[in-house]
């Protein structure tokens, strides 16, 4: 075992170590360990080979693993660190010690933080103990700074004790959120990622988490306001001590219950035309609900802001300047005739749930602004076709752009102008996401974004045709 820090390397056990060792032990201050130090010489050595043995079985659940912890830039040894097996508790935890002459620098904690990371990574397991008697303050402290929490504080005789004692109990987490979810008690729950931002908590929770605190407001706000709507949206669940959400590190976590339900990974018409629903629902949900500080946008506005400005800072590489400034002028005439209200403005299939074909429930609200109700619908149609390992034909396509107005008209009904304006909104969309990934340097999927721009362009009468306009 070789692992390299800042200032340390911890390496396995060598023939010889058994030296500095018997040097630490023989002031006294390792008695709990080593015992009487001159008993310690004895068996120093068979102990140094049992320990290389046990290294190369490589078995976290056996007896113990201990490895050397050495200072990199002198190689001397300072201690030693690993895990050893919890007969009684049926755990795993972490052991450690650093040298008298050594202490108070730092290693310890330093040592423990970077074995924990190799064992988690290298074993697999999601969970690494430690137990500290109550008055060894040092020892407490330094396990804390390495990242494990406090568990428990109850009577317990360790394996060198001859009678039972007050104890610390910590834990360690290999998902990292244990300081997180000790917040509402589910810290010793399964963990496992499902999106870059949230996490499944056992079977019922998500935990998600934010870069930008306004942002988890508005998301918190949302699902507040569209519980009280009946909409089917995720209830929020209180921390310990009451508070909505937890700040730790320059991010911010909210948890809510699990709703039932996936996201639809192969689309037929019923399941669009039942979007088409869905999100009407939504929209008439909004309407009734919306507060007055909501995030207020335009697309338009972003269209002669930044949008523009970037296209033009990249030289019109991807649009030309006339060609750009008349779709803007195309929106423009229309703009003062659509509906405005709040709106999700993230609309895809990852977003909307769904169980046995029903739909089951709305998530993630985190771009949820005031704007053109004719977003949502364009959004979601385009991102049908950005797919990248869609089976989906154009006329597939222009087939679920009729079922998804027919079902959102079958409980709102658009105006015509907002019909009309959908080929030129959709062309805006397309010109968003061409400067956002030129603004990224990702010139792939600037192109795709161009390519889906130019699709809409060319088809602008045939989803004028599929919306029943002339």
């Amino acid at each position: 075992m070789y692992l390299e820090t800042e200032r340390l390397i911890i390496r396995s056990l060598e023939p010889g170590d058994e030296e500095a060792f018997i040097d630490m032990a023989s002031d006294g201050s390792l008695g709990d360990i080593f015992g009487d130090w001159g008993d310690c010489r004895k068996w120093m050595n068979s102990w140094i080979r049992e320990a290389l043995d046990l290294d190369r079985a490589d078995d976290p659940h056996g007896e113990y693993l201990a490895y050397a912890i050495t200072e990199k830039s002198r190689g001397i040894l300072l201690g030693s660190v690993g895990c050893s097996r919890y007969q009684d508790l049926g755990q795993v935890g972490v052991t450690f010690f650093i040298g008298s002459p050594h202490r108070g620098k730092g290693y310890a904690p330093e040592a423990v933080a970077a074995y924990a990371g190799y064992f988690f990574t290298r074993y697999g397991v999601q969970k690494l103990i430690a137990t500290v008697r109550e008055d060894n303050a040092a020892s407490r402290k330094a396990i804390e700074k390495a990242g494990f929490l406090p568990a428990d504080t109850r009577m317990y005789r360790d394996i060198n004790d001859a009678v039972e004692k007050p104890y610390v109990f910590y834990a360690l987490y290999s998902h990292g959120l244990g300081r997180i979810l000790y917040s509402w008690g589910l810290q010793e729950q399964k963990v496992e990622q499902i999106y870059d931002t949230a996490w499944q908590v056992g079977a019922g929770h998500v935990l998600k988490v934010y870069r930008e605190p306004e942002a988890l407001e508005r998301n918190l706000k949302m699902l507040q306001l569209l519980s009280g709507q009946n909409l089917p949206v995720a209830r929020v669940v209180p921390t310990k001590d009451g508070s909505l959400s937890v700040s730790r590190d320059s991010a911010c976590y909210f948890l809510t219950e699990k709703l039932p339900g996936s996201p639809v990974t192969q689309p037929s018409r019923s399941t669009i035309r039942l979007m088409g629903q869905v999100i009407a629902r939504l929209h008439r949900a909004f309407r009734e609900c919306e507060p007055s500080d909501v995030w207020d946008n335009s697309l338009l506005g972003e269209m002669n802001g930044w949008v523009r400005d970037s296209m033009e800072a990249d030289g019109w590489h991807y649009i030309s300047r006339e060609a750009y400034t008349q779709t803007i002028s195309d929106l423009a005439k229309l703009y003062g005739q659509l509906p405005v209200q709040l709106i999700h403005r993230d609309i895809h299939f990852g977003n909307f749930l769904f169980a046995e074909g029903v739909f089951s429930g709305y998530i993630d609200f985190d771009l949820s602004q005031r704007n053109i109700r004719i977003f949502d619908l364009c959004y979601f149609l385009l991102g049908l076709l950005a797919e990248e390992d869609s089976s989906l034909t154009e006329e597939d396509w222009f087939l679920y752009l009729k079922d998804l107005f027919e079902g959102y008209e079958s409980v709102l009904e658009l105006t015509s102008g907002e019909k009309e304006a959908v080929p030129c909104v959709m062309e805006c969309i397309e010109l968003l996401f061409t400067a956002y990934f030129a603004n990224e340097k990702d010139q792939a999927c600037a192109r795709n974004a161009m390519e889906l721009y130019g699709f809409v362009r060319h088809h602008i009468d045939r989803i004028l045709n599929s919306l029943r306009l002339p």
